[in-house]
């Protein structure tokens, strides 16, 4: 067993983005993303929940106990992330895809939106983008890619003077269009993702081994 606290990483920062649903994905995890993909911005400190559920059953037998195999049922892959900024992108993701329009020649202009009485799919493309700045040659980023993806759970939003109006969504990936196989793919420009990765020359960062004795 070998330890390495080189290959710790902090997701110091990031950001979720919509798109249209199939939006291509990006070419990289670094180049900033362009329209038509919109930022969601600020979120709270918690920043972004990543979720992997997949439900399997056993076999039962007769002669034995044990399952000789297992039956899959789900799998579940959600991204759930708290939104501080009350703008359009927001506000349309999380009342499943509302607009507003502007109204009459008043001014200053009215804007109104309807919230539907009969909720429709409002399926979108959706990158998570997290960097971690270990020091000024050691910066990583990661961003993970959702081709299909609609909000499957909405917080209570509280409204009143002691706290920012928050917006928070729970969005759950959807099975691929004909000729896709993946509900995500995850690109990185870390090598810690490798099987074998070599540690990172950093100053003064501790590998324990199991050939080293730990100091008392």
């Amino acid at each position: 067993m070998a330890m390495n606290s080189a290959l710790v990483r902090v997701p110091g920062t990031g950001e979720v983005s919509l798109a249209p649903a199939d939006t291509p994905e990006p070419a990289d995890p670094i180049a900033p993303l362009a329209a038509p993909w919109v930022g969601l911005g600020l979120s709270t400190p918690d920043g972004t929940t990543l979720a992997r559920k997949v439900e399997k059953e056993g076999t039962e037998h007769w002669q034995q106990l044990t399952p000789a195999r297992y039956i899959y049922k789900s799998q579940e892959l959600t991204v759930a992330s708290v939104f501080q900024e009350t703008k359009g992108e927001v506000l349309s993701a999380y009342f499943g895809g509302m607009k507003f329009a502007a109204v009459g020649t008043s001014t200053p202009k009215v804007y109104r939106a309807e919230i539907s009485s009969i909720p429709k799919g409002d399926v979108r493309a959706l990158c998570v983008d997290w960097i971690d700045t270990v020091s000024d040659t050691e910066v990583y980023h990661h961003r993970l890619y959702l081709p299909r993806a609609e909000v499957s759970e909405t917080e209570d939003a509280q409204w009143g003077r002691s706290q920012e109006a928050r917006w928070g969504m729970k969005f759950s990936a959807l099975a691929p269009p004909k000729g896709k196989t993946y509900i995500a793919v995850w690109l990185t420009d870390d090598p810690a993702v490798l099987f074998g990765a070599p540690a990172v020359t950093t100053g003064a960062l501790d590998v324990i081994t199991e050939d080293q004795p730990r100091g008392k």
